[in-house]
């Protein structure tokens, strides 16, 4: 039993080590808005790539009351004959939360979203690539408003310095900026 136990595990690991790929990525897009952010990008396919990505700020330079924390995974086909080289398509899921405050009312909540992404990637060395991608998707949110001067906040049935369970739905830009990739291996 132990010998078939380990025949399985040695062949297990022959079939997951098939010349795949994995590199890091950062979007200097979202670092210049102090967003600071990490990817990852594994080839799953010929012509495929399995992503993720993390996200986060806490009060940056361009807005001083906004704290957002998100995930990005993403599944990418290349065109170019083999991943991470030239044009692709994806489609990806959006998670953040968030807490924002903008002229004097906070709005708390979580966003959840799809969407589809279009991109090329540069090949500037072995190792290194850039990758500009731009991407539009459905995106709904729920959040509570608050307002932080005392003023009251005018709603249907009446007046209050909160109101629970907004929630919303728009078709929005999910994913647009410029990323620097490195291969690991």
């Amino acid at each position: 039993m132990k010998k078939i136990i380990l025949i399985f595990i040695m062949a297990l690991g022959t079939i997951v080590s098939h010349a795949q790929k994995l590199s890091i990525n950062t979007d200097v897009m979202m670092l210049a808005t102090q967003t600071y952010n990490l990817g990852a990008e594994m080839t799953i396919g010929n012509r495929s790539t399995l992503g993720l990505t993390v996200f986060g700020n806490h009060n940056p330079y361009i807005h001083k009351d906004m704290k957002v924390v998100g995930v990005q995974p993403e599944y990418r086909y290349y065109f170019g004959g083999r991943p991470l080289y030239h044009h692709f398509v994806g489609v990806g899921l959006l998670a953040a939360d968030y807490n924002v405050i903008h002229k004097h009312v906070r709005y708390d909540g979580y966003a959840l979203g799809a969407g589809i992404t279009f991109g090329y990637v540069f090949a500037l060395s072995n190792k290194l690539a850039l990758d500009a991608h731009a991407g539009v998707g459905l995106v709904g949110n729920s959040h509570t408003v608050t307002r932080m001067d005392g003023q009251a906040i005018e709603l249907n049935d009446g007046s209050g310095l909160t109101r629970e369970g907004f929630k919303s739905l728009h078709i929005l830009p999910t994913k647009i900026g410029i990323s620097l990739s490195y291969t690991i291996w």
